[in-house]
């Protein structure tokens, strides 16, 4: 059982949380595997896991918002309008906002919902006691993707 004086159980209190992704895990479709045999994919990745080292996204949980800033990798289920962003972009007020630290698997999971003007996100987090996270976006108009990444706290500024 992990001590209730470990990082991460302040770190969750605190919801002063910075997740960064260290890499995407789109989910893989025929259409994903033609770019990858067609050569579009940097060398080193593949087409089910994309790296981020040097990206600059994020996840933030700040009280009582929610900012994000990562990179999609996937299918679009409809089509979009011009200005739309690319990306995994939200930022304001979740709804259903839920944490729970599961004392068998050793873990917190934090759930959300979160709307922007083009999708509405459903965000699972799981937070491990060694500060790695596993974020899952899913959404209404483009496949699920995962990211695996570090967590830490935001700094004050």
């Amino acid at each position: 059982m992990i001590n209730e004086s470990h990082p991460v159980h302040a770190l969750v209190a605190s919801k002063r949380i910075e997740f960064t992704a260290k890499s995407a895990n789109p989910m893989v479709t025929q259409s994903l595997t033609a770019i990858a045999n067609s050569g579009l994919i940097a060398p080193g990745n593949t087409v089910s896991r994309i790296d981020l080292n040097g990206n600059g996204n994020f996840l933030r949980i700040h009280g009582d918002s929610v900012t994000a800033n990562l990179p999609y990798y996937g299918e679009r289920q409809f089509g979009g309008g011009y200005g739309d962003a690319s990306g995994i972009e939200f930022d304001g007020l979740p709804d259903n906002y839920v944490q729970d630290f599961d004392a068998i698997k050793q873990k917190y999971t934090i759930r959300f919902q979160i709307n922007d003007l083009s999708d509405n996100y459903t965000v699972y987090i799981d937070i491990y006691p060694n500060m790695s996270g596993l974020v899952s976006v899913n959404m209404a108009n483009r496949n699920t993707i995962q990211y695996n990444g570090r967590i830490g706290t935001i700094e004050k500024r």
